[in-house]
């Protein structure tokens, strides 16, 4: 997997709140903003998963938009809210 196959982006552990980096697939990212699908992430600490709350899924936007910021080929808007005007 390349650089810009993935996205990373800090979570933080629900039981030791302890916070980690960690990379999902871009385009996995990309379907779960578009299509308002919830996220799984992994704490490694404690071995946990958890389906990201709403505002674990805006933070994971916010990241998503600021790489998308550093590389201005990258179009798609990941906001359902935002129309294209083609």
């Amino acid at each position: 997997m390349t650089h810009d196959d993935v996205i990373r982006f800090p979570v933080s552990c629900p039981i030791c709140r302890k916070e980690v980096i960690t990379e999902y697939r871009r385009p996995d990212v990309v379907g779960a903003l578009l299509n308002d699908r919830p996220i799984r992430l992994y704490a490694p600490c404690c071995d946990k998963t958890w389906t990201a709350a709403y505002i674990e899924m805006q933070q994971i936007r916010a990241y998503f938009d600021a790489t998308r910021r550093d590389d201005p080929s990258r179009t798609v808007s990941t906001d359902p809210r935002e129309t294209r005007d083609d």
